[in-house]
């Protein structure tokens, strides 16, 4: 299915009860083209809006207005690393990515969907980080019913606690913060099991915590502090109630990496390290 994929100019992707047509950048004249009118004016005419608008990024989602089609996707596939990496314990750690394309598709697709659940089983307003981390959740439906694991929400799981640990510009992608209880608390089969999207939305955003601008404004303090270039000194005492928290996020992907005894001994040295359950879980 990925090699397929790689090798389209354009196609149309199902997402609910409508479709998105997915665009590589240089083809946006025939993505256009190909779209009805009504569609089409909602969209920039000017071609150069969608490069500067993607840049670096290997894919990005502008919904539309209309009851058959959700919107576009940009995508450039060929703008994704094939691992990714992050230093901390003085040494550099690297995750392969495995099908990150299709995942980043899947991801986009997500906000496109999400975007027609507003109103209904999610709030009107969204956050940047709920926009993010539902898209993951729609990620990891799409990634359970096509593979019956969840191996691939877990690898995205792990590559946003890598891309916050390197950049913590990529807070607003921080996902793992709400899918720990998600792929902790639900089966691959239970959520294969849910017909739609929609269905696995009402199922488990009403029973997740929600963090409110202050906690993820420490978190993020916190991750700076323990992770950032100018942190020279350890001060484990620093912001002390986060710590357990933070290690139970960042505990599932320092251990595939660096083994659980390390982990466990690099969390406890850290103050991370709780036998408490995690405090976002209650699905």
């Amino acid at each position: 299915m990925l090699a397929s994929l790689l090798t389209a100019t354009l196609f149309w992707a199902d997402i609910g009860p409508k479709q998105a047509l997915v665009c590589p950048p240089a083809a946006i004249t025939q993505c256009l083209a190909t779209l009805p009118d009504k569609v089409r004016q909602q969209l920039p005419s000017d071609k150069t809006r969608y490069s500067d608008a993607l840049a670096l990024r290997a894919a990005m989602a502008i919904p539309v207005n209309d009851p058959a089609i959700a919107g576009i996707v940009l995508w450039a596939p060929e703008q994704l690393a094939s691992s990714q990496s992050a230093l901390w314990n003085g040494q550099v750690y690297q995750l392969p990515l495995e099908q990150q394309p299709l995942l980043t598709l899947w991801h986009e697709l997500g906000h496109l969907e999400i975007k027609r659940l507003q109103g209904s089983v999610l709030p009107i307003n969204l956050t940047t980080l709920e926009y993010e981390w539902l898209a993951d959740c729609y990620m990891t439906w799409r990634s359970a019913k096509s593979t019956g694991t969840l191996a691939l929400a877990w690898q995205q799981y792990d590559r946003r606690n890598l891309g916050v640990i390197t950049d913590i510009d990529n807070l607003s992608h921080w996902s793992a913060l709400y899918l720990l209880p998600v792929l902790t608390d639900y089966s691959a089969a239970q959520i294969a099991s849910f017909p739609t999207f929609k269905d696995f939305v009402a199922d488990f955003f009403p029973k997740v915590h929600r963090f409110d601008n202050d906690a993820v404004a420490e978190f993020s303090s916190l991750l700076q502090r323990v992770f950032g270039s100018g942190s020279v000194h350890p001060l484990p005492g620093y912001m002390f109630w986060r710590r357990p928290a933070l290690g139970q996020i960042l505990r599932p992907t320092f251990s595939r990496l660096m083994g659980e005894s390390a982990a466990k001994k690099w969390l406890q040295q850290q103050r991370m390290l709780t036998q408490t359950p995690f405090i976002g879980s209650g699905i």
